[in-house]
């Protein structure tokens, strides 16, 4: 592996089939280099080292050039899960575009590179290598959907504890996010991979298609599951919902039944307050206190009648 220590661009893989060259947070001197040395126009890297671009592919027949965006899995999943990383291929060569969160896939198409895989991958095309490349970074996918259904699951466990519903709610509600990010990524990658295969089909070898179908396999696998985990993470959200709904008009009801409770000592003492003769007890020794058991009486006798009828249950 050789790097420029002024430069961002690391030459990965030298065989006699192709060149793998990666950049890493492209500078201004990445780029003069990459338009004198490598060939690449200044739209092309424009595209791929943009990091807010939208999955897609280019290809060039005339010329055997293609350029593709792909979403991966970010390695500082916040504020989004996914980030597109740029993939030329141009001259025969590859050149991978990445920044901090998706640097680590050099790592995955250098994976190939094993014992028993490496005198295979010397006798590979660029296309070859990038698309048994790109196949891990798809399968992360899958792990990190089964992360998301393990954090639901924790959720679920402890759905007992009312107390700790609000943060349940916002817990779900992050999660329900990040299955956005993820299920557009893997659409926008599988119509990607689709416009591969339909644009590359004319130049493609019964292997290479078959490489090409594996991958779009573990993608649309991975679509499925994501919206499975989906489906349930709504679900639960609801139900979720539902708890806090039903919680809050319970708090109402209670309320609502003491704010009439409380209304009988105004009464009482507003009639007794009037001066009105006649008043049973009004001119008694002792009438302050029965006035105040007549009170008590009246506002257990309401609240066993709300209670008998339901009004304080759940």
């Amino acid at each position: 592996m050789e790097r420029d220590d002024a430069l961002m661009i690391e030459t990965l893989k030298q065989t006699e089939h192709f060149s793998w060259y990666h950049v890493t947070n492209m500078n201004s001197q990445d780029k003069q280099s990459l338009l004198t040395e490598h060939g690449l126009t200044e739209q092309m890297l424009g595209y791929a080292n943009d990091n807010n671009e939208s999955v897609r592919m280019e290809f060039d027949p005339d010329v055997n050039e293609a350029l593709i965006i792909l979403d991966v899995i970010s390695a500082e999943p916040e504020p989004v899960l996914t980030r597109p990383i740029g993939i030329v291929l141009v001259h025969g060569d590859l050149y991978t575009f990445a920044h901090r969160p998706t640097d680590y896939i050099k790592k995955d198409f250098l994976s190939l590179q094993t014992d028993d895989q490496g005198e295979a991958v010397e006798q590979m095309s660029a296309f070859d290598f990038l698309i048994d490349g790109i196949y891990p970074l798809m399968t992360m996918y899958g792990d990190e959907i089964t992360e998301i259904n393990r954090q639901r699951r924790a959720i679920q466990a402890q759905f007992g504890n009312r107390k700790q519903l609000t943060k349940h709610t916002n817990d779900l509600l992050h999660l329900q996010i990040q299955m956005i990010y993820l299920q557009n990524s893997l659409a926008n990658n599988l119509i990607m991979l689709n416009q591969v295969k339909r644009s590359y089909q004319d130049h493609l070898n019964e292997e290479q298609t078959d490489r090409i179908d594996a991958v779009r396999v573990e993608v649309e696998q991975a679509r499925d599951m994501a919206g499975l985990a989906m489906e349930v993470i709504n679900a639960v959200s609801d139900a979720t919902g539902s708890l806090g709904n039903r919680d809050l008009n319970w708090t109402m009801k209670v309320l609502t039944v003491y704010s009439i409770v409380f209304t009988i000592p105004t009464i009482v003492s507003g009639f007794y307050g009037e001066n009105v003769d006649y008043l049973p007890f009004a001119h008694g020794a002792h009438g302050w206190w029965v006035t105040i058991i007549i009170m008590f009486l009246m506002m257990i006798g309401a609240t066993y009648l709300f209670y008998h009828y339901g009004f304080l249950k759940k």
